[in-house]
């Protein structure tokens, strides 16, 4: 089934989203002006009549689901059963009953096929989660970390329902995660908090009863760039574009996705400010944008001109991808001959250390790093070099 529906951030465009499909792909290929769209996992069309009848064409119309505001815009005098079919269509198709079958010579299935259901994404319990997730505007990524979660937890209680399963033996699931599966505290801890959800949202039980003694957390200290190490990343970046991302980073304590997705609109030179939208739990915040951090943005944007996002991609002008920005940057530290083991949240790390002992009051950094518990700012405490590395040791005296 192929949806097609208007762009929320472009009127102008169409999005169409189809299951992964080399054959659907193909297909849409020949669509003028059409692009795939990383961050919205789709592809985008214009928004014209023209394109719409074009896909109706391509994938035939059977087959197609159109957005209420699409068959409304092209189709102003529908009524309100012609309505109901463009925007519900059944499945299969009455008069496609040969769905799934390949054709005679074919190697594959075309395109026109039902993608099949994983069965446990059918699961009363996950169905009921995934709704529960999306009516409380959870990201994408949690939704998909819970339902994983949940599932390997329903397949381990075969047969056994999972709303039957008492808080004993649901502590012995974590005891096979732990000591079989040889799980990490993190992933543990995303198997409590799905169990949590899924009883205290969906079944609506009260939290004491799912109070569970949660693993305990090895103190791991951040990895922490001197001054000198970040102008050596500095000088080894030999992309001006990766360079001032790099650079923006540093200055102002960024996580990847953040500065991935800064728009041209969130800097305020003015004001000197400068404003991540939808952070780490869709929270948003503002950090200062100096004046050495701006002279540097305004040389990147004269040299590269991007249209929308700060650091896109030229060629359809989405947000660079995270992982593209990542082997760049550990390229650049083995360029620079850095031997620290640490990505690119280390210079996160090594911007928040570094003000904490350039004298910043702890509470300021933490509203910087969009931190909700200053228990986690406190952490940068213990690597601070202003004070540990001024200390005598009791071997000097000997």
């Amino acid at each position: 089934m192929v949806t097609i529906q208007i762009d929320e951030q472009d009127p102008t465009l169409l999005g169409v989203y189809f299951p992964g499909n080399p054959i659907g792909n193909d297909l849409i290929s020949q669509v003028p002006g059409r692009r795939f769209s990383r961050s919205r996992r789709g592809w985008l069309v214009p928004n014209t009549r023209a394109s719409v009848v074009q896909i109706g064409q391509l994938f035939g119309k059977e087959y197609c689901r159109f957005d209420e505001a699409v068959v409304r815009l092209y189709k102003p005098a529908s009524t309100a059963a012609e309505v109901e079919q463009a925007t519900n269509p059944s499945w299969p198709p009455i008069s496609k009953r040969t769905v799934g079958v390949r054709p005679p010579g074919s190697h594959r299935l075309p395109f026109r096929f039902a993608p099949p259901i994983r069965e446990y994404d059918r699961h009363p319990a996950i169905l009921a989660v995934a709704d529960a997730l999306r009516i409380g505007n959870y990201s994408y990524k949690t939704l998909k970390n819970y339902k994983q979660a949940l599932i390997a937890l329903i397949r381990y209680a075969e047969p056994k329902p999972l709303d039957e399963l008492t808080k004993t033996q649901y502590q012995k699931y974590l005891l096979f995660l732990i000591e079989k599966k040889k799980l990490q505290t993190a992933t543990i801890n995303v198997h409590i908090n799905s169990w949590k959800f899924y009883c205290e949202k969906v079944l609506q039980r009260d939290k004491e009863f799912y109070d569970i003694q949660y693993p305990r957390q090895p103190t791991k200290l951040p990895t922490v760039y001197s001054v000198a190490e970040v102008k050596a990343i500095f000088k080894a970046t030999t992309s001006s574009k990766y360079r001032t991302l790099f650079q923006v980073v540093y200055a102002t304590g960024l996580r990847l996705n953040e500065v991935a997705h800064l728009k041209l609109t969130d800097l305020d030179y003015d004001r000197k400010l400068l404003t991540v939208r939808g952070g780490k739990g869709k929270k948003d915040r503002v950090v200062m944008l100096t004046d050495k951090l701006a002279i540097a943005i305004n040389e990147y944007l004269a040299q590269h001109k991007p249209k929308t996002y700060l650091f896109e991609n030229p060629e359809n002008y989405e947000p660079l991808q995270n992982r593209v920005i990542q082997l760049v940057y550990s390229d650049t530290v083995r360029f620079a001959r850095i031997t620290k083991k640490g990505g690119i949240h280390t210079l996160r790390h090594s911007f928040a250390t570094h003000l904490l002992e350039s004298g910043t009051d702890i509470r300021q950094i933490q509203v910087l790093l969009g931190h909700e518990s200053i228990m986690t700012t406190m952490r940068y405490t213990h690597v601070t070099a202003d004070k540990i590395s001024t200390l005598k040791s009791p071997l000097d005296d000997l």
